[in-house]
């Protein structure tokens, strides 16, 4: 009986592990990356093994061959479903492993330059070219002096632009 109750918490843990893997294949750049195939067929063909072993606790199965305690199915449940099972797992992971740290790689890059890009446009100041009034981040003009004693501490660069004609 211990041996049924064990066997069926490990088929619901590789069933679930399963559906995880099948619902996180969002990353379309992850999961068609070399490898996540072999992975997941690997993933597939080891639950397939957990529950084919259950099958031979129950000796009313023998008759169908293919599940209970035969040949058959201790060849499906230790050859295919997990020595099977186990390599294409691990291939999969070995091909499938450099691409995720290649991709996690590229988005790091790609999240530092646009870091960098922020940093440089929050160092730029537009300021009017005709009467030297300053834009600030609500879209109102100020004044340069009274811009410039208020942010004293930070470094800016300046912008040329016009602000729109003034009605007096």
């Amino acid at each position: 009986m211990t041996d049924i109750i064990l066997e069926s918490l490990r088929a619901i843990v590789v069933g679930l592990t399963l559906i995880i893997v099948i619902r996180r294949q969002t990353s379309r750049e992850l999961h068609t990356a070399d490898g996540w195939q072999i992975l997941f067929f690997g993933l597939v063909l080891i639950f397939f093994g957990t529950l084919i072993d259950i099958t031979d606790n129950f000796t009313e199965l023998n008759r169908f061959v293919i599940v209970g305690d035969t040949p058959v199915q201790a060849f499906l449940e230790k050859i295919v479903g997990y020595l099977l099972g186990f390599m294409l797992l691990a291939v999969g992971i070995w091909r499938w492993l450099p691409k995720v740290i290649e991709h996690q790689e590229m988005v790091a890059a790609n999240l530092k330059k646009a870091k960098d890009e922020v940093n440089i446009l929050r160092g730029l100041l537009p300021i009017c070219a005709s009467c030297k009034d300053i834009r600030d981040d609500k879209g109102y003009w100020k004044q340069i002096e009274a811009f410039r004693r208020q942010i004293q501490s930070q470094h800016l660069s300046f912008l040329h632009g016009e602000t729109v004609p003034r009605r007096i």
